[in-house]
Parts: C-alpha cells; structure tokens; sequence
C-alpha cells in the first residue's frame, strides 16, 4: 500500500505542531513554506485532521491551528485514517469485505494478517516518539550549500 500525498502532507503538518510550543497557534501558510507543501493542498487537508479530532482550528487574524490532544496520543495510525479513511489492504480486509477471491480461499487470510500488522506498526509510533527520534536534515539534502568561497 503506498501513502498519498495527501497523508504524507498530513503527517509533515502533525510533526511541524507536536514540534510547536504548547498553545500557540501555527499559520497554514507559513507551516506551507516551512513544509514544502502547496498552501492550497492544506487548505483543504486541515478539515480531515480537525473532523479527526487531531487539529484545533480557530479562525481570524490571530487564528491559526493546533495539535487537539497531547502528541502522546495522536498515532501515526490516526493520522493515516484521518486523511485516508479506513484503511484495507484489498477490498476483502475491509470492514464490509465481500468475496473478492474464490470462496474458502487462504490470500484473505494472508491479506488480514498483513493488514494487522501494518495498522499495528501505525499504531505503536505516536507523534511524541516520531519527534523525539527525528534527525535533522542535512542541508545538502534540501539543496542549500553552507555559503562558504567556490
């Protein structure tokens, strides 16, 4: 299964708020630039984080968002989720499966344990635990040079 666009903007907009100071609010536009992500592609992602429960939105001049909950509570699978929606490997895994392979067939079983255990991956990193173990990038990497003589 490979992530969208959408889900891995999603999860640079968490980490850039578990990274803000507790109860300061972060403008869409600069988490954006900050981000790499195009300002109207967020526009519409923080909706899916805030009907989530993940983001706090308020609106205004002095508006902004934030994190809902503490980082220690919001998985990388919730993150998934919210921009996703639920998440099945094929449409047999899914929470209304149908018979997708003949019937009594064993790649359903095969398929739900490797679901089980993809969203259990998801689950066991929190935003706390992604913050706490990032590096950071290395400047040659984003295409800046260190200024020095050529």
């Amino acid at each position: 299964m490979k992530l969208t666009k959408a889900t891995e903007y999603g999860i640079l907009t968490m980490l850039f708020l578990a990274k803000a100071p507790a109860g300061q609010l972060s403008d869409s536009a600069g988490i954006a630039e900050r981000e790499g992500i195009p300002a109207s592609f967020l526009s519409k992602l923080v909706p899916s984080l805030v009907r989530a429960g993940l983001v706090r939105s308020q609106r205004g001049s002095s508006g902004g968002i934030e994190l809902a909950r503490p980082a220690e509570t919001i998985t990388l699978r919730a993150i998934v989720e919210a921009i996703e929606g639920e998440i099945a490997v094929n449409d047999c895994t899914g929470s209304q499966p149908y018979a997708c392979f003949r019937s009594g067939c064993a790649i359903q079983g095969a398929l739900q344990m490797a679901q089980s255990r993809y969203l259990q991956v998801l689950a066991d990193y929190t935003l706390a635990s992604l913050v706490a173990t990032e590096r950071p990038v290395a400047l040659s990497m984003i295409g800046e040079t260190s200024g020095g003589a050529e």
